[in-house]
């Protein structure tokens, strides 16, 4: 949602976003918790190009209020391309 947000607001909707997010679980002090989650985005969004299309997607992993609700808890990466 994120993403689909700061692709409208800079004058690019996104026809189309497929995301799929892995989290990764590891065993701490007896106890398991995530350890990271890797999101995966596949877009189709007329008039930009990768780069930005990569820059998006960092910029919407940063502001994501999910995303910071789990900063310097869980590692958080994501994998941007334009289909």
């Amino acid at each position: 949602m994120a993403l689909s947000h700061i692709l409208g607001e800079a004058g690019t909707p996104p026809k189309k976003l497929e995301n799929c997010v892995t989290v990764t679980f590891k065993e701490i002090e007896g106890g398991w918790k995530a350890g990271s989650s890797q999101i995966t985005v596949t877009g189709a969004v007329p008039g930009i190009g990768e780069t930005t299309f990569k820059k998006a997607a960092e910029d919407a992993k940063d502001g994501c209020p999910i995303s910071n609700a789990l900063k310097g808890n869980v590692e958080l990466s994501v994998e941007a391309t334009l289909a």
